[in-house]
């Protein structure tokens, strides 16, 4: 019993820890860089809360790793853009609830035509990136491949 109670706090400290956050984007900035640029691809949108726990960091740094390594180029193309939302900040509010991003969470939107398929890796983020990095860093990088070509 001590064992179930002990599991019930920690897993909901996590959850609190991860559905908190801290870095501003203007919403309609965002939807202007989707509309706009005719080369986007991909756009890859990591959202947090104000408070956030170490694998919530270690998602973003490690998207950041991957796309500054590997895509710096289709960067400065505009092929892919990275955008980092607050979804407790007013102005990310519409932009979260389309992506039904609460905390933290991973959305890989793949554009196509002016048309946008949004990809959730939140679940595989969550489970490699802090305790498989390389994991996840390679499973980033196949799947950004994939979105691009």
């Amino acid at each position: 019993m001590k064992a179930k109670i002990l599991f019930l706090f920690i897993a909901t400290s996590i959850f609190v820890a991860c559905n908190q956050g801290s870095q501003k984007t203007n919403n309609e900035q965002v939807k202007n860089e989707i509309t706009q640029n005719p080369n986007l691809k991909l756009q890859i949108y990591y959202f947090h809360a104000t408070h956030r726990c170490p694998t919530c960091n270690s998602i973003e740094a490690n998207i950041k790793q991957v796309l500054e390594s590997n895509f710096k180029n289709e960067i400065e193309q505009g092929i892919i853009n990275f955008t980092v939302l607050n979804v407790e900040d007013a102005e990310n509010k519409n932009l979260a609830e389309k992506f039904q991003a609460t905390g933290a969470a991973l959305h890989l939107v793949d554009i196509e035509n002016g048309t946008e398929k949004d990809n959730d890796l939140t679940k595989y983020a969550f489970s490699y990136s802090r305790k498989q990095p390389d994991v996840f860093l390679k499973g980033m990088n196949d799947t950004i491949n994939y979105f691009i070509k």
